[in-house]
């Protein structure tokens, strides 16, 4: 099968369960949403924006914003873990000093480094995978999973802080989330400043830091986020009963999804093998 719709029916799968996660939560609560909108974008090597639905008006309570902001990202992470894992297995390993220049290497999470421990166990220091596109589009949906829960705005995330800790705290924890992704961001462009000249470059490399600049070069992308930033991960759509508080499974659930982060985040994203 061509790998171009083996990645595509993949990643599509990952990104349309996580929205009909989001959808039946929202039809269950009784809020109006439309079917999932996929926006596609026609760059490598990533090729889509993700996924969306519509509210075409906010949640009424704590519970259902809740369930719809939860549901969508734990729908998704379970068929991205399964995606990731089959992927990996397909992968082959190689040992990193043999791959071509111009070779992008990916970020790693807690989660995707034990995906690839158990799919790989023979695996050694300096040796990663080279990903079948399964693999790479299963890295992908974890990619957007941790994404969608940075605690900000409108963004799943967001939308759990939110119910859980009332509109003020969610907008303070939404400054901090902003901030923090403009600092990795200038650390990113610090990083990749520094490997454009071939002295620093070679003073790097002697002075053996320089894996560890290219991996900081993938913390360029958070400067695309900080922007975006700027229109979703502001303000929150009000919710109008927020007396009523959550149940203590809820509220656990809650906890859960926002802990996803932790094992999902990835902090260098797409990083250059060599300079």
């Amino acid at each position: 099968m061509n790998s171009g719709l083996v990645y595509s029916v993949s990643i599509m799968g990952i990104l349309l369960v996580h929205e009909m996660g989001h959808y039946l939560a929202a039809r269950w609560h009784r809020v109006d949403a439309s079917l999932p909108y996929f926006i596609p974008i026609p760059f490598e090597p990533i090729g889509t924006f993700g996924a969306v639905i519509r509210m075409r008006k906010p949640p009424d309570t704590r519970t259902s914003l809740l369930d719809i902001g939860c549901a969508g990202p734990l729908a998704g992470l379970v068929v991205a873990v399964v995606v990731c894992y089959i992927g990996l297995r397909l992968s082959t390993v190689l040992p990193l000093d043999t791959l071509p220049r111009g070779s992008i290497m990916e970020g790693n999470s807690l989660l995707y480094l034990l995906l690839k421990w158990l799919a790989h166990p023979e695996m050694g220091p300096a040796d990663d995978v080279f990903l079948h596109p399964v693999a790479w589009a299963g890295w992908l949906g974890l990619l957007v999973t941790s994404l969608n829960l940075l605690p900000a705005g409108q963004l799943d995330g967001g939308h759990v802080v939110y119910a859980m800790a009332g509109p003020r705290r969610h907008l303070k924890v939404a400054k901090i989330v902003h901030v923090m992704v403009f600092c990795m961001g200038m650390i990113g462009l610090a990083c990749q400043l520094l490997i454009l000249s071939g002295p620093i470059t070679n003073a790097l490399r002697d002075a053996g830091l320089l894996p560890l600049i290219l991996r900081g070069a993938g913390m360029l992308p958070w400067l695309f986020w900080t922007v975006l930033l700027r229109f979703v991960g502001g303000k929150h759509p009000p919710v109008e009963d927020l007396q009523k508080p959550l149940s203590r499974g809820r509220v656990i659930t809650g906890w859960v999804t926002l802990a996803v982060i932790v094992l999902t985040f990835t902090p260098s994203i797409l990083s250059p093998v060599h300079p």
